[in-house]
């Protein structure tokens, strides 16, 4: 009987997505609105993050909280360059994955706020990502950061030392 459940919740699921494919497609058709696969897609990465990151908080599952995350906020900028916001001449991608991820890595504290080792990831991952789109988007120079870097890389290692001791084991 549950396995019955089950597969009815299923079809049901699969079928309500179905539907909502066919009306946004032939509403596109009919060019009532005008939604490219771009946006589709980074509609649907906004939804499934956002479920798995909330399902995660529920299960106090870090693992669902990280990917949730990860999915929901790349699903965030893939919709927002997909209305042409973004400068095409700026390279954000890389700054993005990096800003991200330490998202990524900051929610998953947030989630068990205990463990003060996942800060170190987030704070050091969003740094680097501002760092680099700010240097892409031309407010500082790449100059400055690589001479930047070669003074301070040694806080790299201090933080990955940090991470090592005060992660949970």
């Amino acid at each position: 009987m549950a396995v019955e459940k089950k597969t009815s919740k299923v079809s049901l699921v699969f079928g309500v997505i179905l539907v909502l494919i066919g009306l946004v497609i032939l509403l596109d058709k009919l060019g009532v609105v005008y939604l490219s696969w771009k946006k589709i897609l980074s509609i649907l990465l906004v939804i499934a993050g956002a479920y798995l990151g909330y399902s995660g908080f529920g299960l106090n599952s870090n693992s669902k909280v990280f990917w949730g995350s990860i999915l929901f906020f790349f699903g965030i900028y893939l919709f927002i360059d997909s209305f042409g916001f973004l400068n095409p001449d700026v390279h954000f991608f890389w700054p993005v994955v990096l800003i991200t991820t330490g998202l990524a890595f900051l929610m998953s504290f947030v989630n068990r706020p205990n463990d003060f080792a996942l800060l170190l990831p987030a704070v050091a991952l969003v740094g680097i990502g501002v760092l680099f789109l700010l240097t892409n988007l031309g407010v500082i120079y790449s100059f400055e950061v690589w001479e930047s870097v070669e003074k301070f890389w040694p806080v790299l290692l201090i933080i990955l030392g940090l991470y090592l001791i005060l992660k949970k084991r």
